[in-house]
């Protein structure tokens, strides 16, 4: 999966949950009901029972074992690679180079996926296309976010040079909070259709988590950050850089949402509420009242 130049930095299989779930599902449907058959309906040895009991149950959950240890993703420093095994002759391969991605995201919507820190990371190659790269069932799917996060951030350069994730340093280290803030403001600033662009405080987070509709998983996410910031932009504004919702199966969930302008660490972006919003326009001098809010989250 790796060509020579590639260095794995990271590699993770799919939550160990997701696999004692398989286990336990297979084992109540298949394996169960022929040890019970075996229990009160044969006459064989109490011992024999017994052995053919657990060969049916280990069988079952190395069948399990075995395709969950040969499934994982891998972080090299120059691409993202999946490899999934699920059946004896059933197996695919998907990678995304950090040079052609676009923007990532990640999501959770499920009170196990918050328990257990896991769910789906997504990334694509345009602001356009379908999602060019999905793993689901990941853990630690936050850590591996801001894996990703780091390396996308910075040059291809750079990414050459890096040998573990520990090598992986904020560029913006040797600057000061205030430092960082101003630079960031003035960039956004110069970005067509943003109009004004202030730093929350810790008053304005509480009441965001106060108030904020509790489907708004980006929204919390950005409050959650080191700094964040809130701008107002009319509506020719450009698009989110990605799908701000997603239909996956019979759900509708919210990933979290990046801001390709801020290059930082764990940034992410989203819309407020309209509670939330006419909370917020109060702080601005110039906004109109077809003028939006976006709230931009990022860790120094």
């Amino acid at each position: 999966m790796q060509n020579f130049n590639d260095k794995v930095l990271y590699k993770t299989h799919q939550h160990i949950i997701v696999l004692v779930f398989k286990v336990i599902y297979s084992n109540l449907l298949i394996s169960f009901p022929i040890i019970i058959f075996i229990c009160y309906f044969t006459e064989l040895w109490n011992l024999v029972k017994i052995i053919i009991s657990t060969l049916f149950i280990f069988s079952i959950s190395f069948w399990h074992y075995f395709f969950w240890n040969k499934s994982y993703i891998i972080i090299s420093n120059q691409k993202i690679s999946m490899k999934v095994r699920n059946w004896l002759f059933s197996k695919y391969h998907m990678s995304i180079y950090f040079k052609n991605i676009k923007d990532i995201a990640y999501s959770k919507n499920h009170f196990l996926h918050y328990l257990f820190d896991y769910w789906t990371f997504f990334a694509r190659s345009s602001a356009w296309a379908n999602w060019d790269f999905l793993a689901t069932n990941i853990p630690k799917i936050e850590e591996l976010y801001k894996y990703v996060n780091n390396l996308y951030i910075l040059s291809e350069e750079w990414r050459d040079l890096v040998k573990n994730l520990n090598e992986i340093k904020n560029n913006n280290n040797s600057e000061n909070r205030e430092d960082v803030i101003k630079k960031e403001i003035n960039n956004l600033l110069k970005i067509k259709w943003i109009k004004e662009v202030l730093i929350l405080n810790n008053n304005d987070k509480k009441y965001i988590f106060e108030n904020e509709e509790d489907r708004n998983h980006w929204v919390y996410e950005s409050i959650k950050r080191n700094i964040t910031l809130c701008i107002t932009h009319n509506s020719e504004f450009r698009d989110a850089d990605s799908y701000i919702t997603m239909q996956m199966w019979k759900k509708v969930i919210f990933p979290v949402v990046g801001f390709h302008e801020v290059k930082r660490s764990n940034v992410v972006s989203g819309s407020p509420s309209l509670k939330i919003h006419n909370y917020l326009k109060n702080k601005f001098k110039y906004i109109d009242k077809n003028d939006a809010t976006v709230l931009i989250g990022f860790d120094i």
